[in-house]
């Protein structure tokens, strides 16, 4: 079959040829930037980014693949990259950030290795100070007026009254809109060379104009993706809306008597590019490895409120199902109002033991975006890109962020986790001599603004000096704002400045303190000495951590325990509200943790909510997995005290159904529901432990089975034992 030879000729040369390939490019760009840097003495980072945009662009040799009519690999980036620098290896475009990354270090050494020091245990974040792994793609101008048009808006902004450092802003804009259309006439060359007449047409003219059909539509994404990944040397992960992109397109082919299977073909191939750069065959060690940071977004309403659902929506889902596409990661909208075919279409899968997606709640997250500051006409168009973070890629960037851990202040005072304290230094003062709880809860909040005060300020100073160690001015000059704005979306550049923190172990926290106001405020069953030795302990008494398991409990839809976890919430955006930030605005919140409910798990100790050492800890706002009898309705019901519009860095949920009892009428009233809850990422598994079991002692017979791990879906039988062992403890949820 023509799909299963697609896949064997992209896993040879992806797994074979392009890591040498890529280790040559390195080199030989290393070494020519290296003697133009010599020979050039004092050029801003601006002057040096447009040399390597027109160095990178000039050495690439493209590939072309015979069954595969798109242009695309340019030999630059290993597969596993997403186009950072040092992403799965080594790679050209990272010359400029290795020669000037000192600057983020030189401004306050100090602060820096204490920053860094930090890292991993209090917080995780992408990158020193800034994120330079989840940017989306900006496609709206392109399809709209093509790199032509984006070159003749720079020209005409070059004409104005400008700073010396706008006009090295401009220049190097141009110079890497020229590099993109270099690399694209480098491949309509190679598509020539090979006998390939259509696609050498289409690449002699996209994206220099803008795509007309769904082949050259496709066509321009599949070439932005690897040719600004390969010039930038930071990360792209979203295609961005592609069946609102491609529906105008996709129609016009329609009226031309275009075949709708031969579109379905087109799409099926290209989703194969990205499919494969995943080894499949490949069992995971580490989870990380099958994080490959590529997204599309399909679904969701338009400016005028009307649903996107069309006949690309329908090609992608087919796709997907007819290939059993892991990657790009299909992000799903929806909403109260969505299409019935639509919401049954994205069921299907769930209920045949297939979790490909996270999916996104328009009712919920677009007020939060809103609410934020963000104009209408541009939440509506949010993309979800890497795990689950929202962006708007045409008109902003995801500036900073990532995971704080606000369990560790708490583990720390119970613990007497002095040394780790002193090393770190941030020291949180003993809880036990408090007279109520109202005490100790306002002392802990006071933990969690000491800790993330401590993370935003440095983060905040270094951030501004991103422009002088890589500016994006390609990436600045596809988006909306930059070139009026005369400023690389590194240095305030964008429409809106986007800094974002998400909490980590909520539910653990609160059940924590659900448990300390229990025992020691309302019961008095112990002190809270006694409470905190037993955790020091590993509870050794089984009967007074059974206890604390069976309190009321986040998740558990009760008026004392979702009265509790609203107040946190509240509090959380409050002390979010005035942090330091690089160029104006308030932190964006949100509830998210990726791998780290494992990692992170096994370096905390004994919680008082009944958690051991090394147990794991939840993502987002799911329910402590200790709680097992839960169900779909308590969960959502518990959300009732959260002002969800305050929440706009998105706040997900992990719910795991039981298969067998599910169809896909009874998900579509889940997904209904779900969308007046106000809950935002929605990541079901429709799984049967019995049947996850046999997979675990017979995996060939079972490796249809997709689950969603966190933030990503893998094959279960490829994961680790640890994974697959924190996916089968997970609590069912009744329905």
């Amino acid at each position: 079959m023509i799909y299963d030879r697609i896949r064997r000729q992209l896993s040879d040369f992806y797994f074979g040829s392009l890591p040498g390939m890529a280790e040559r490019m390195r080199e030989r760009v290393f070494r020519t930037m290296d003697e133009y840097d010599a020979a050039h003495e004092g050029e801003s980072a601006y002057c040096l980014k447009a040399k390597l945009y027109e160095t990178i662009a000039g050495m690439i040799q493209p590939v072309m693949f015979e069954d595969i009519p798109f242009y695309f690999e340019t030999g630059v980036l290993v597969a596993h990259s997403d186009g950072r620098y040092n992403r799965g290896g080594n790679h050209a475009n990272g010359w400029l950030y290795l020669r000037n990354e000192h600057l983020f270090r030189d401004i306050d050494p100090y602060a820096y290795e204490v920053y860094r020091k930090n890292r991993g245990s209090l917080y995780s974040q992408t990158g020193t100070y800034v994120d330079i792994m989840h940017m989306g793609l900006p496609m709206r101008k392109l399809f709209r007026v093509g790199l032509k048009g984006i070159c003749e808006e720079i020209l005409t902004a070059r004409k104005d009254h400008v700073t010396q450092e706008e006009k090295e802003f401009l220049a190097c804009a141009l110079a890497g809109i020229q590099a993109l259309h270099t690399m694209q006439m480098k491949f309509a060359r190679a598509a020539e060379e090979k006998g390939m007449c259509e696609l050498s047409q289409i690449a002699g003219r996209i994206p220099w104009e803008a795509p007309q059909t769904l082949h050259e539509g496709l066509c321009a994404m599949a070439f932005l993706r690897k040719a600004l990944g390969a010039i930038e040397g930071v990360g792209f992960n979203s295609f961005g809306r592609v069946d609102q992109l491609l529906g105008p397109l996709y129609e016009r082919d329609l009226e031309k008597g275009v075949r709708e299977e031969d579109m379905l073909d087109l799409v099926s191939r290209f989703l194969l590019i990205w499919d494969c750069t995943l080894d499949r065959n490949k069992k995971l060690e580490t989870g990380y490895e099958y994080e490959l940071e590529n997204t599309l977004t399909l679904g969701g309403c338009d400016e005028n409120g009307e649903q996107v659902f069309n006949g690309v929506t329908r090609l992608f889902l087919a796709a997907r199902e007819k290939l059993d596409i892991l990657y790009p990661k299909m992000m799903l909208r929806y909403g109260s109002d969505s299409p019935e075919e639509y919401l049954s279409m994205i069921s299907e899968p769930l209920v045949n033991g297939k979790s490909f997606s996270l999916y996104e709640n328009d009712d919920a997250i677009i007020p939060a975006l809103i609410q934020a500051g963000v104009e209408r006409c541009d939440a509506v168009n949010y993309v979800v890109g890497g795990c689950w973070d929202v962006l708007t890629p045409d008109v902003s960037i995801k500036f900073s962020g990532e995971y704080l851990n606000i369990l560790k202040p708490l583990e720390w005072a119970i613990h007497n986790k002095t040394q780790l304290m002193q090393e770190n230094e941030l020291y949180f003062e003993p809880l036990e001599n408090l007279e109520s709880f109202e005490e100790l809860y306002t002392r802990y909040v006071g933990y969690v603004r000491r800790l993330l005060v401590r993370k935003a300020a440095p983060m905040s100073r270094g951030s501004r000096e991103w422009h002088k160690v890589n500016p994006t001015c390609a990436l600045s000059a596809l988006m909306e704002t930059c070139i009026p704005k005369r400023r690389d979306i590194t240095e305030d550049g964008g429409k809106y400045n986007r800094e974002c923190v998400y909490f980590s172990g909520f539910s653990e926290v609160v059940d924590s303190l659900l448990a300390i106001k229990k025992f020691c405020f309302e019961e008095k069953r112990c002190t809270i000495a006694e409470l905190f030795e037993a955790c020091r302990q590993n509870w050794p008494d089984e009967v007074l951590r059974e206890r604390a398991v069976h309190l009321c409990s986040y998740g558990d839809g009760s008026e004392e325990s979702s009265r509790l976890a609203g107040r946190l919430f509240d509090d959380l955006y409050e002390i979010s509200r005035d942090l330091p930030t690089a160029y104006g605005g308030a932190f964006r919140i949100g509830f998210n943790q990726y791998v780290e409910i494992i990692q992170w798990g096994k370096t905390t100790a004994a919680t008082p909510n009944g958690r051991k050492d090394g147990d794991y800890i939840c993502q987002g706002l799911t329910p402590s997995r200790l709680q097992k009898a839960v169900s779909a309705a308590d969960i959502l019901s518990s959300l009732r005290y959260m002002d969800m519009k305050k929440c706009a860095g998105n706040a997900s949920l992990t719910i795991t159904l039981p298969a067998g009892r599910l169809n896909k009428e009874l998900m579509v009233v889940l997904f209904r529901a779900v969308a007046k809850s106000g809950i935002q990422g929605l990541q079901p598994n429709c799984i049967n432990r019995e049947e996850l079991l046999k997979a675990q002692a017979d995996p060939e017979h079972y490796q249809h089975l997709i689950v969603r791990v966190c933030g990503f879906s893998a094959p279960f039988v490829l994961l680790p034992p640890a994974y697959q062992e924190e996916i089968l403890t997970r609590s069912l949820a009744a329905v």
